[in-house]
């Protein structure tokens, strides 16, 4: 019994560092995504926000040569649609595992200094005690605000997200409905 414990400490004392880095590295990247969101919702607020204008100056490139027919126009509108969402639903996975893996490294980081901690107030060195909860406790603090800022970055991002593919939509319905009547026009002219 004493060789499984021996082992499952050493495991977990190689973990240590590795689950720090990792806790820093949620850290850092929470805060590069908070630069970016601050960004994006900057653009947003002065009505600069290209997602949706690039999305309707690719609709227009495609009505200067579409295809001949309403369904397979119907069909390329759907799978532009399609690519624009899935290219920008990427950019929330990030915070999506974030959210997840922020508050377990924090756990892991609070878990293992915990087991050094217990043991060497069996031996009274309360010096080590001391150093090793003030990482416990951090590791989890940051841990778990890492998490907590990703599913707020996360809930508003997802929010634009279906807001901008309501308005991309609109521009393919628009777009449809457009060409339909230049071509119903077109017919008429040519039959009269």
């Amino acid at each position: 019994m004493n060789i499984l414990e021996s082992t499952l400490l050493a495991i977990a004392n190689l973990l240590y560092y590795p689950v720090i880095l990792g806790v820093l590295f949620v850290l850092v990247h929470q805060i590069i995504a908070v630069g970016k969101f601050m960004s994006e919702l900057k653009q947003r607020r002065n009505d600069n926000f290209k997602r949706i204008q690039l999305f309707k100056t690719e609709c227009e490139e495609y009505f200067n040569a579409p295809s001949s027919t309403y369904k397979a126009i119907e069909f390329d509108l759907i799978h532009k649609l399609r690519k624009w969402h899935q290219r920008y639903s990427k950019s929330l996975s990030a915070n999506r595992l974030v959210i997840k893996a922020g508050p377990s490294l924090g756990l892991m980081g609070t878990l293992i200094p915990m087991g050094t901690a217990l043991a060497s107030l069996s031996q009274g060195d309360l010096m080590i005690m001391s150093a090793n909860m003030v990482t416990a406790f951090t590791t989890t603090i940051v841990g778990m605000a890492a998490g907590l800022i990703a599913f707020l970055l996360n809930y508003k991002q997802t929010e634009w997200l279906k807001k901008d593919l309501f308005e991309c939509e609109s521009i393919c319905e628009r777009s449809l409905i457009q060409w339909e009547n230049t071509e119903g026009q077109t017919e008429k002219l040519i039959n009269s």
